[in-house]
């Protein structure tokens, strides 16, 4: 798991209730839950009886095993073990497949609203890793200066590479990344694949519609 990224634990117990954080920086106990990761607090997303959705610290060095611990109201769980790593791309996508991504005006790109050869549009990833300037765990990320994956990120587009023009933290969001690329002039018309590595580590294969 990418440091700085966000996870999801499961179990049953985790929470009394479900709740969600409301401002940023994101707090380290919600609804009476929190968690430790290498003995570190990790800011929560959410919390739920069996799901909390929570940011790896950006600490945690990469190739150590970390013991993962939630408390709910002072009862503990036990012990479960992850590993960080330095990146861990993965591209947001609808359970179909179809990437998360928009247009230039920030609206949807779908099937029927498909993006544009030479069009840029954005896409929104996780586990892409440190940035050149640091950002504290749990905290909204900088719109100045804009934050950048220490391991720049290579974009694919059915197997081709595509240059990037920005690659970053979502300024205002926490943990949220973005790639804003322009698609080939040349760019085929129908369903594309796009994929994003980092030091040979593929992130998932995404659907991206295009149409002239």
């Amino acid at each position: 798991i990418g440091q700085g990224t966000i996870l999801q634990i499961y179990g049953t117990n985790l929470s009394n209730a479900p709740a969600t954080a409301t401002s940023v920086p994101l707090p380290l106990t919600l609804g009476g839950t929190s968690v430790t990761i290498g003995g570190l607090p990790a800011p929560l997303y959410y919390v739920s009886p069996n799901q909390i959705d929570a940011q790896l610290p950006y600490e945690l060095a990469p190739g150590n095993t970390a013991q993962v611990f939630v408390s709910n109201n002072g009862a503990v769980t036990m012990p479960t073990s992850i590993v960080a790593a330095a990146t861990t791309p993965g591209i947001a996508a609808f359970p179909t497949g179809q990437i998360i991504a928009q247009h230039s005006d920030y609206s949807l790109i779908t099937a029927t609203a498909p993006a544009a050869p030479g069009e840029t549009i954005v896409i929104y990833l996780a586990g892409l890793g440190v940035t050149n300037h640091a950002v504290a765990d749990g905290a909204p990320s900088p719109a100045s200066p804009l934050a950048n994956p220490v391991v720049a990120p290579v974009l694919t587009l059915n197997g081709l590479s595509v240059p990037v023009s920005f690659s970053g933290l979502t300024p205002g969001a926490v943990g949220l990344y973005q790639i804003n690329f322009q698609v080939p002039k040349n760019a085929a018309n129908g369903d594309t694949q796009l994929v994003v590595s980092q030091s040979g580590i593929a992130s998932n294969a995404t659907i991206l519609p295009v149409h002239n």
